[in-house]
């Protein structure tokens, strides 16, 4: 078998057996890619391939082969996991007798804090949208990653029926990150966005063909791409210096409800983490509470309760 009929048995056995999302099996799909250009590079079959092998092709990636950039530790440790989980099944379908990559140690890194916005900073980018129906459309889409901490995936994949703006409004996010679906209340402000939407929606060419909660100029599904480039063009009108991406909103979220007091068991059910650890990195502390913390340090004794 070679190696292209391989990596189409393996996104097989992702997509029917461990029923992983689209985005995931792409992103397992990408990494293959890349380590298929090197065993060429080399001349290597997958199948023979030793740890070293493995190991050069890790380094290699770091230092900008086989793809459009330098790949950062992080990139390169998730292309280990692809291996990993790939000559796993491949092992235990008995394409091959060993599995390379049990002693290879994935590259250290560091473990970055994710970058938010101010509350302030969110208001200006949702009311600087035209009350047209792309603005409104653009508007509810940011709404639904700040207010519900949902990924840009999971906003385009949304349809109709996901959303419930009755007495107890809500939306439900189907086989999100990690294949776990979850329903996430939403907020007096994200219901009246979304209601200022939908009264838009059918403006959009044949919105009403379509199960889709969001679609494009053209009636076609929405991307994350083209989600994306909407935001990439309305920022730079209202902040001229900065980049934002997407994930920007779903990190405002968790870190403002962390801040305002929300439990870290109910921000994780929120954004949909299978585990907490990975919520964890939201617990950081902004240099504002720092000073404010240690000009506590200043009060006289007398101020003391």
């Amino acid at each position: 078998m070679d190696f292209e009929d391989a990596v189409e048995r393996f996104t097989e056995y992702l997509e029917f057996v461990r029923n992983l999302s689209q985005n995931t099996v792409d992103s397992y799909t990408r990494d293959l890619k890349h380590y298929d250009r090197y065993l060429e590079e080399y001349s290597l079959d997958y199948r023979q391939v030793k740890r070293r092998d493995i190991e050069r092709f890790m380094k290699e990636l770091s230092q900008g082969r086989y793809s459009s950039s330098r790949l950062s530790p992080s990139s390169v440790a998730r292309h280990l996991s692809t291996l990993k989980t790939f000559y796993m099944f491949l092992y235990v379908s008995g394409t091959v007798n060993k599995i390379p990559t049990d002693l290879v140690k994935a590259p250290r890194t560091r473990r970055r804090i994710p970058e938010y916005i101010s509350y302030e900073e969110v208001q200006r980018i949702l009311n600087a949208f035209p009350n047209t129906h792309l603005g409104r459309r653009n508007r509810a889409i940011i709404a639904l990653m700040y207010y519900c901490g949902l990924r840009v995936s999971e906003v385009c994949s949304l349809s109709i029926r996901d959303i419930s703006l009755e007495s107890d409004p809500l939306v439900r996010v189907k086989s999100g990150k990690g294949n776990k679906d979850r329903i996430v209340p939403l907020t007096p402000d994200a219901v009246r966005i979304l209601n200022e939407y939908l009264l838009y929606r059918e403006k959009f060419p044949d919105a009403n063909g379509h199960t889709r909660l969001f679609v494009g100029i053209h009636g076609e599904p929405l991307t994350r791409k083209s989600v994306n480039k909407m935001l990439q063009n309305h920022v730079k009108k209202i902040f001229p210096d900065k980049h934002f991406h997407p994930h920007i909103f779903r990190h405002s979220c968790a870190t403002h409800l962390l801040q305002r007091g929300a439990s870290i068991k109910v921000v994780q059910e929120i954004l949909g983490h299978a585990n907490i650890s990975t919520t964890s990195i939201y617990l950081h502390i902004t240099d504002r509470e720092k000073r404010e913390a240690v000009k506590l340090l200043s009060k006289g004794e007398n101020n003391e309760n």
